[in-house]
């Protein structure tokens, strides 16, 4: 009798164990899931789908080169009258890229697809091209956000326009004093660069997705006393405004920024190729062509080198 009690509550304990067991193999089959999904949705608030498209092999695949465009002459301008898109931008990045593609093997073709500035970020996210062309204003968030490409020129920033007639400032610092109006672009470098130099001024911070005249034209409505861009924002601005504005420190800006391709986060290996053209077609001299062409308004390196020995031995 004993033996057959104890039989049975062995069964019924079996049973319970592998109840038991089940349930346990049932939730940790859940809780897996559950991981990879939340992995999944940090990837994605990331920028970088877990999945994310190679656009390199792609481009080699198909032959063609998708690149975006927000609009900043002389490097990316656009020609609204041009019914076909990939004929309607022109200018010193334009050229470049189009370098690029006629140099690769067999040629490349270039699509152009305009951007906002405004939701470049989300643009270049989604996927909607491969890279933006502009030569864009390189930071340190933006280092973690995007991969950003060597630089192909550099330039200055948070110089000054003003009315023809001001004469109260002389240096960048000058100023930081509390009764003047300083007319900012929201979001740009020039603008992050006087929030944190400067603690003084009363800001009039204003939304540019077009065209920066927006802001400048602040002053020259006397709506501020200064407004504050970079070096090719300015001093294209003065030269159409000259009678009502002048431009402060275009030949010493107060700052300066790199500016190069810009790609989704994980695209290194076409931030590689980009890198190795850029470097190619700044050997060749084609940088320096196309500024002379389209007199742009940034630096370019000037390495200094050494010849070989068997160059400089006599």
């Amino acid at each position: 009798m004993s033996e057959l009690k104890h039989d049975l509550e062995s069964g019924r304990l079996s049973r319970r164990l592998a109840g038991t067991t089940a349930v346990a193999v049932v939730a940790l089959v859940i809780a897996v899931l559950a991981l990879l999904v939340k992995s999944g949705e940090r990837g994605r608030s990331d920028g970088v789908a877990p999945s994310a498209e190679n656009t390199l092999k792609r481009a080699q695949k198909t032959g063609v080169m998708r690149v975006g465009y927000g609009g900043f002459p002389p490097y990316t301008i656009l020609n609204p009258n041009e019914a076909d898109p990939n004929k309607r931008v022109s200018g010193f990045s334009v050229d470049l890229v189009e370098e690029i593609a006629k140099l690769y093997t067999p040629p490349l073709k270039v699509e152009w697809h305009r951007f906002s500035w405004e939701t470049m970020k989300h643009d270049v996210e989604k996927g909607e091209f491969d890279f933006v062309a502009d030569p864009v204003y390189q930071t340190v968030p933006r280092a973690m956000d995007f991969e950003l490409c060597e630089p192909y020129s550099y330039f200055g920033i948070a110089v000054a326009v003003v009315k023809k007639d001001e004469t109260r400032f002389k240096t960048f610092d000058d100023l930081d004093r509390a009764d003047i109006v300083i007319a900012l672009a929201k979001g740009w470098t020039s603008s992050e660069f006087a929030e944190k130099r400067l603690t003084k001024p009363k800001w009039e911070r204003i939304s540019v997705s077009e065209k920066a005249s927006t802001q400048l034209d602040y002053v020259s409505a006397g709506r501020a006393d200064v407004a504050l861009n970079d070096v090719p924002t300015v001093a294209q601005y003065v030269r159409e405004h000259g009678t009502a504005v002048k431009a402060l420190w275009l030949e010493n800006p107060p700052s300066s920024v790199a500016g190069g391709f810009l790609l989704a986060k994980g695209q290194s290996e076409y931030r590689d190729f980009l890198n190795v053209c850029t470097r190619v077609l700044k050997a060749n001299g084609t940088l320096l062509q196309l500024d002379r062409k389209w007199k742009t308004y940034g630096y370019f390196d000037a390495p200094a080198r050494t010849a070989g020995a068997g160059l400089s031995e006599k």
